[in-house]
């Protein structure tokens, strides 16, 4: 990768992964699938969101990219941030709940049961080398002026939007810790 913020970040999101997902592999499907609370998403349903936002910002990369590289090329000697703060952790402390995803990447209710975790996780493991090679061949000073239309995420340029991907999955990799903590005691007062 040319890219070394870009490749720290998937460096990242690689370890983030190499911790927590091989306690997952022993569960079964309906403990994967199986919702902690009514409105809270089970395991599965979170891996699942988690391909899904990595699904789209490929998508939106390999639109941005060639739209914006012309641009960025003319602007790759002016400094950038390579940087993003945590925007879910400042809207939960803003607004004292988690940000809500857009429709589009909530998991589809017809997937639910239909995969065991090592289908789940090969998905999001190839899913994010699709997203690796669109980005592989694009140079730190070029990739830090391809800027993303994302309000909310304040128009993070790519190196932004691969950390951004980490810490986002950050997030929900504490949120299925906590799931997986409370199917354990389930499973010890059963």
């Amino acid at each position: 990768m040319k890219s070394q913020s870009m490749e720290k970040h998937f460096t990242t999101l690689k370890q983030q992964r190499e911790i927590l997902y091989p306690t997952l592999k022993s569960l079964t499907k309906v403990q994967l699938w199986e919702r902690p609370k009514k409105n809270k998403w089970s395991i599965g349903e979170t891996i699942y969101h988690l391909y899904l936002i990595t699904k789209m910002l490929r998508v939106a990369a390999i639109i941005t990219i060639p739209c914006t590289k012309l641009f960025a090329r003319m602007m790759r000697n002016k400094p950038f941030d390579s940087d993003i703060n945590d925007i879910y952790k400042q809207y939960k402390e803003k607004h004292g709940k988690g940000m809500k995803a857009p429709f589009i990447l909530n998991p589809p209710k017809k997937i639910y049961y239909t995969m065991d975790y090592n289908e789940l996780e090969q998905l999001l493991i190839k899913e994010t080398l699709k997203l690796s090679q669109v980005v592989e061949d694009i140079d730190e000073d070029i990739a830090g002026h391809i800027i993303f239309l994302d309000p909310v995420a304040n128009n993070p340029n790519l190196i932004q939007a691969i950390q951004l991907l980490a810490i986002h999955e950050a997030h929900h990799i504490r949120i299925i810790q906590n799931n997986l903590e409370s199917l354990i005691e389930k499973t010890d007062t059963e």
